[in-house]
């Protein structure tokens, strides 16, 4: 079959992108679970995110039954008028300087029996206090984060001489297309492994984006020992506590080939056994938690010695606009043909306290 056929047109640009989400899921099993999103229009990409007050702190230094003034480990939370709760003890705060981290407090709040106070304890909002008549309390809001990521470029060339494409190729029909499939599935995992491993880097013209492991801060466990239930139970209430688990989300466990292993070891009775068919035929089971069940996906690009727990909702990847995974035939280039595949993408992760990741696992 002659190359020169009615697909391979000098300069045409055809985009293969439904073609790499079909290729192999098995081997790019992340990419197959998030597909793509709609583009995007610069090579740096923002997005705002909005988070709530935190609603409590821990106290820095024990307090004796008198004291008024408790240093916390962060003032963010508590504003004057609030009733805070201390183990069982309620307290009115009457002034916060955010400098010190000083909250004045009227003790023993609402008939409640003052206690003294270790170092460490939580401080945690109640309410405030209601008065009746009283005027309109000075408003507070928080300024919503800007987040961002850059794009990063994956390509890859299909070349093909004239002798390969003169003789016979045993059971290939089209010598050029077979090549541009396996270009494709190398791209396609190049891909994957830039949204789990990716660490941002820029210079000049290369550009380099953020994985999701990058992304993940406050949700990280060290683990130093084997996988056990409750090390993924103690992370998914990390989540939970957060706000990640709210109505919406669609949390999905990412293990290696050892770690799944470790998983399909434990108790019948935190996990199923029946195998869930998710889209574009990744294979899963479930892991029941204290906080609902979670499907748990086999993927080999991650570390054997770490597991993510990822929300796919606050997950996307986006093409830069115009740079979608594309196939270009660039012609003859002496006594060979040539084309190229080439693609632009980024990866979005919204509230990264809605995800968590346990690393060093033996």
């Amino acid at each position: 079959m002659s190359l020169f056929n009615s697909k391979l047109i000098v300069g045409a640009r055809e985009s293969v992108t439904d073609e790499l989400l079909l290729l192999n899921p098995h081997q790019t099993p992340l990419l197959s679970l998030l597909g793509f999103s709609e583009a995007i229009a610069n090579v740096e990409h923002s997005w705002f995110e909005d988070e709530m007050y935190a609603d409590e702190s821990t106290v820095a230094g024990a307090k004796l039954v008198g004291d008024t003034e408790i240093v916390v480990a962060d003032a963010e939370p508590f504003r004057a008028g609030q009733v805070v709760k201390i183990g069982e003890e309620f307290l009115l705060v009457s002034a916060v300087n955010p400098t010190t981290k000083t909250l004045t407090v009227s003790r023993g709040y609402a008939g409640t029996t003052a206690a003294a106070i270790a170092d460490g304890a939580k401080v945690e909002v109640q309410f405030n206090e209601g008065q009746e008549g009283r005027e309109a309390r000075a408003g507070r809001a928080k300024k919503r984060i800007r987040k961002s990521n850059i794009t990063q470029i994956f390509d890859e060339t299909v070349e093909i001489t004239g002798t390969a494409a003169a003789i016979a190729q045993h059971g290939i029909d089209d010598l050029y297309e077979y090549e541009k499939q396996k270009k494709q599935l190398e791209l396609a995992l190049q891909l994957e492994k830039a949204l789990i491993n990716g660490v941002k880097f820029e210079d000049g013209d290369i550009r380099q984006m953020d994985g999701i492991r990058s992304f993940i801060k406050t949700n990280v466990a060290a683990a130093g020992g084997a996988l056990t239930y409750d090390m993924i139970n103690d992370q998914i209430q990390k989540i939970y506590e957060a706000g990640g688990m709210a109505s919406g989300a669609n949390h999905v466990i990412l293990v290696g080939a050892k770690q799944k292993r470790k998983i399909s070891a434990f108790d019948a009775s935190k996990i199923q056994l029946a195998r869930v068919d998710q889209k574009r035929g990744t294979i899963v089971d479930v892991i029941v938690s204290d906080f609902g069940e979670l499907p748990v996906a086999l993927n080999n690009n991650l570390a054997p010695d770490e597991l993510l727990i990822v929300d796919l909702n606050r997950v996307s990847v986006h093409p830069l606009q115009g740079r979608d995974f594309s196939h270009e035939f660039l012609g003859k280039r002496g006594d060979f043909v040539q084309g190229q595949i080439v693609g632009e993408y980024v990866l979005q992760v919204q509230q990264e306290k809605a995800h968590a990741r346990i690393k060093g696992l033996s």
